[in-house]
């Protein structure tokens, strides 16, 4: 072999070893920052009583009608803050910021449950404001988490990117 050869396949080593390092650590942070987020998220007071007041209806898996025609701001207002804060997360999950594997193993029953019992209440403000992105990450993962998961392919694919595809959003209801 000739001192060359040696060279470039040396430095493709490092190249190969390096990429994979970066990789990993990038891998760890991002399961490291979803960890933190869960964390802090368990331990923070107002949206832990806004959990415990919405927790009946996500129970009963239907959306109070008083939150629909604006009766119980109080209610309304706890609705709000936990469905901004599950389509934060969503929206990191489906920009490939935090580990999907994580949330979905730790919290995947509160999201489905929490899409499906709001559901109407999501499309009546989709309805007034005429956006339809309101609350659009949460319906992606409820979509990607309620019905069959991906197929390896795709699994294999959203790994090599680094993040899931994105998907689609229906403009109208199903």
């Amino acid at each position: 072999m000739t001192p060359e050869y040696a060279i470039l396949i040396v430095a493709a080593l490092a190249t190969t070893g390096w990429l994979y390092a970066a990789r990993r650590a990038r891998t760890l942070a991002k399961k490291q920052h979803t960890i933190n987020v869960i964390l802090q998220t368990n331990f923070n007071a107002r949206f832990l009583e806004a959990r415990a007041k919405i927790a009946p209806h996500l129970k009963a898996g239907k959306c109070p009608p008083d939150i629909l025609n604006g009766a119980d701001e109080d209610l309304r207002a706890n609705f709000r803050d936990i469905l901004n804060h599950y389509e934060f997360v969503s929206a990191g999950l489906r920009n490939g910021d935090f580990d999907e594997k994580l949330v979905k193993d730790s919290e995947r029953g509160t999201y489905v449950a929490l899409y499906t019992c709001c559901e109407a209440y999501i499309w009546h403000l989709r309805d007034g404001r005429k956006r339809m992105t309101i609350y659009e990450h949460l319906e992606w993962v409820h979509r990607r988490w309620h019905k069959k998961p991906p197929n390896a392919f795709t699994r294999a694919v959203e790994r090599v990117r680094g993040r899931p595809f994105y998907g689609k959003l229906d403009a109208e209801r199903d």
